[in-house]
């Protein structure tokens, strides 16, 4: 059989949508949210209610990262977390008693499409957002913001060329 150059043109553009349509970063926060939300209610805490201003800040760190090619909280500008959240016109203070109480961000990368050392295989959503939580969980300091005195949460997700992703979490 010949194949000419217009089949194969359309064989891998097909290709390319199935396996990209796969991964849908949208869905992939939503798990994200709920998984962290579950962390949470298993230890008596009260879940931490999504922020569409959070998310996008979120967003923001993770499109940055992916952007750029850096993996920080600091970004090649100079901003903190905090600093972004001013910037986008986000209060990144939350006063509780006698004390405020700033903005709190966790970072994560995981790949797609391999296998994860400690995390098997991460190519589903559901797969990839348990590997991202689970990794914030088994981090002492990333934990620690899960189950800090925070009452919001944004999240978000970018994959890089290299289809790494890249997560954020803001605590507020």
């Amino acid at each position: 059989m010949k194949y000419t150059p217009k089949i194969l043109f359309f064989a891998l553009c097909f290709l390319t949508t199935f396996v990209y349509a796969q991964r849908d970063p949208s869905t992939i926060v939503t798990l994200m949210v709920q998984k962290t939300n579950a962390l949470r209610t298993a230890k008596g805490l009260a879940p931490l209610q999504p922020l569409d201003s959070l998310h996008h800040l979120a967003q923001f760190h993770s499109d940055n990262m992916a952007r750029e090619g850096f993996y920080q909280h600091v970004d090649p500008q100079g901003r903190t977390p905090i600093d972004r959240a001013k910037e986008l016109g986000i209060h990144p203070w939350r006063r509780v008693g006698n004390r405020s109480i700033g903005i709190g961000e966790n970072i994560a990368q995981v790949p797609w499409f391999e296998n994860v050392s400690t995390c098997g295989d991460t190519r589903s959503d559901e797969a990839f957002a348990e590997c991202m939580v689970q990794g914030w969980k088994n981090s002492p300091p990333h934990y620690k913001n899960i189950m800090g005195d925070y009452k919001q949460l944004g999240i978000g997700l970018q994959f890089n060329k290299d289809n790494m992703g890249l997560g954020t979490q803001v605590f507020r």
